[in-house]
C-alpha cells in the first residue's frame, strides 16, 4: 500500500500513516526502512498493512525522497522557531531587508562591462588603476585627463551603498526605525550607480573622437548598475511610504 506519514514521535518511536484508501495505520520505529533519518510528516511511503498497523515502511523513491522529506521538515521546523519566524517577518513585513539584500547582491554583480573585462562595483578599484595609467599616458602626450581625477576621487562614494544596506539590515533586525536607513540606502545606491555612469563617460572622453562611437557600443553598464538604480528608487519610495511589501499582512 501507499500513503503519507501523518506524524512520528521520536521519543516513543511511534507514528501513523494515512493510506491512499483513507485508512490510518500505526507503526513503530522498528518497521521503518528509510535509514537513520526519522520519518517526517508528508513523506510518501510504501508499506504493508497488517492488523491495522504498518510494517516494512519504505520511502517512495528511496533515499532521495527521504532526504527531500527531511529537508522539508527541517525548513518547516526553522520557520516555526522563534528565529525563523523573525527572519520570515523581516522578509515580509516591509521592503527594507529584501531591497537591502538586493543592493548587496548588485554590488557584486557586473557594474561596467567591455569586450576586454568587466568589473563589479566593489572591484572597480582595480579597473581604475589601469585607467589611471592610460590617463597619465594621455596627459604626457599633451591631452587632458578629461575629469578622470575627479571621477576617481568621487568613486569612493560607491562604498556607501553596501555600508548603508548593512545598516538598514541591522536596523530592521534590531527593531529600530527603518525610514532613515531606507532613504539613506536608496540615495547611496543611486549615487553609486551614477558614479559608474560618470566613469563610463570619463573613459569615453579619453579616447580619440574617431573611435569613440565604437567604444561607446563596447562599454556598457552592467546588471549591477541597473539593479542599484532600481533598488535605490524602490527604497526611497518605500521610505516615503509610497511602496509596500506585497507579502505584508494588513
Amino acid at each position: 500500500m501507499k500513503g503519507k506519514i501523518l506524524g512520528f514521535d521520536e521519543a516513543t518511536g511511534k507514528g501513523a500513516i494515512s493510506a491512499d484508501d483513507g485508512t490510518r495505520h500505526k507503526f513503530d520505529r522498528a518497521d521503518w526502512r528509510g535509514g537513520d533519518k526519522a520519518p517526517v510528516p508528508g513523506l510518501v511511503v510504501d508499506f504493508e498493512s497488517e492488523n491495522g498497523g504498518a510494517r516494512e515502511i519504505y520511502p517512495v523513491g528511496g533515499s532521495a525522497m527521504a532526504a527531500l522529506g527531511t529537508i522539508g521538515a527541517d525548513l518547516g521546523a526553522l520557520t516555526e522557531s522563534e528565529q525563523g519566524a523573525r527572519i520570515a517577518a523581516l522578509m515580509t513585513r516591509s521592503l527594507a531587508v529584501p531591497l537591502a539584500l538586493l543592493v548587496l547582491l548588485a554590488c557584486f554583480l557586473s557594474a561596467l562591462t567591455s569586450p576586454v573585462q568587466s568589473a563589479t562595483l566593489i572591484g572597480l578599484g582595480n579597473a581604475m588603476d589601469d585607467l589611471g595609467r592610460v590617463a597619465a599616458a594621455q596627459e604626457m602626450l599633451g591631452g587632458g585627463k578629461s575629469g578622470f581625477d575627479t571621477v576617481q576621487t568621487l568613486l569612493i562614494l560607491r562604498f556607501a551603498a553596501p555600508l548603508t544596506a548593512l545598516w538598514l539590515i541591522w536596523a530592521a533586525w534590531s527593531g529600530k526605525s527603518e525610514r532613515l536607513p531606507m532613504l539613506a540606502t536608496g540615495a547611496a545606491s543611486i549615487v553609486a550607480a551614477l558614479m559608474v555612469v560618470m566613469l563610463r563617460s570619463a573613459i569615453l572622453s579619453m579616447v580619440p573622437d574617431f573611435v569613440r562611437d565604437r567604444m561607446a557600443d563596447g562599454i556598457s553598464l552592467g546588471i549591477g548598475t541597473w539593479l542599484l538604480l532600481l533598488a535605490g528608487a524602490a527604497l526611497i519610495a518605500a521610505g516615503l511610504g509610497k511602496l509596500r511589501n506585497p507579502l505584508a499582512k494588513d
